[in-house]
């Protein structure tokens, strides 16, 4: 720090309090595109770095990492775990929530190997536990909530009913494996200075919740773990009607270590903030400033609509 209260030990100067905003690699995927496009629109609107995500495997953090440094742009933070190479079609990652053990080891392990590049850069770990499996289905939900068919009456209600209870039965199980991961994790991630952030989940296919999350935050208090603020997910949340109190939404913006700055549509999260829409209760809810945000969209985005996005959570 300098003598104006300037942080010159990036290389680049910036005001010591100024807010961290991030552009995720979900809206121009290395993987499709190469570097250089999520580099440029990071630095052309102001962004302090990146976060990589999506649409980036192990094999293109070198690139976006040396992309990055040319450009003065930081990498704070990253979503572990990615894969080490482009997916063939029908396969997944393993699971950092899964029911399977082995299943979870070489999930934890994956994460672990995406750590090793970014040691010393990244601050924060999002970590994607994975879906989880439930009898009902998504996509016929996803359906009915199109068709405005999840009144008391309807099919869709029904099948709602169907996936909360069998979630609910299978909480505790979820929240094991979630919180076998999230130690072992620890145990790599802390001498790193690295703090791992739990997602919040928006629909019973997904893991932790917000309760869930919250619980695990508690049981792990003291180490370096905490929240992520995703209104694109908590507005999907307040959509399906799912139960959480206003005190839960307070708590969830006042405590986060990550901002996912991102509006949904529909049941379906991760568009541009200004591209979709947010539920009025979490609209009224921000984090801290100290917060890191990071801006999230689709790849169909325009540039022209990323920078917009910039420019508002920069100067807000």
């Amino acid at each position: 720090m300098d003598s104006q209260g300037v942080d010159i030990g990036s290389g680049v100067a910036r005001p010591v309090g100024e807010r961290v905003v991030l552009l995720a690699t979900e809206v121009r995927p290395p993987r499709a595109v190469g570097p250089d496009p999520i580099v440029r629109l990071a630095a052309d609107g102001g962004a302090r770095g990146l976060h990589l995500g999506a649409g980036c495997t192990l094999g293109e953090v070198p690139l976006v990492l040396t992309g990055a440094a040319r450009a003065g742009l930081e990498v704070i933070s990253l979503s572990l775990p990615l894969p080490d190479r482009p997916l063939p079609a029908g396969r997944r990652l393993p699971r950092l929530a899964a029911p399977d053990a082995e299943e979870r080891r070489a999930a934890i392990a994956l994460a672990e190997q995406g750590l090793a590049p970014v040691a010393g850069r990244a601050r924060h770990v999002l970590l994607d536990l994975g879906p989880v499996a439930l009898g009902a289905s998504a996509t016929e939900l996803a359906r009915a909530y199109s068709r405005r068919a999840l009144d008391e009456d309807d099919p869709g209600a029904a099948l709602l009913a169907a996936a909360v209870a069998e979630r609910r039965a299978r909480g505790a199980a979820v929240v094991d494996a979630c919180r076998w991961a999230v130690e072992a994790l620890l145990r790599h991630a802390e001498p790193l200075g690295v703090t791992l952030v739990l997602p919040v989940g928006a629909t019973p296919w997904e893991a932790p919740s917000p309760r869930e999350a919250r619980e695990l935050a508690a049981l792990f208090a003291g180490a370096p773990l905490g929240l992520c603020w995703d209104p694109g997910r908590l507005s999907v949340v307040c959509a399906l009607g799912l139960p959480i109190s206003d005190e839960s939404l307070h708590a969830l913006a006042a405590s986060a270590k990550l901002a996912l700055d991102n509006d949904a549509v529909g049941l379906r999260a991760g568009y541009l903030p200004g591209l979709g829409e947010r539920d009025p209760r979490v609209a009224a809810l921000s984090p801290p400033d100290s917060t890191p945000a990071v801006i999230v969209g689709a790849p169909d985005a325009t540039d022209e609509e990323i920078r917009s996005a910039l420019a508002a959570a920069v100067t807000r």
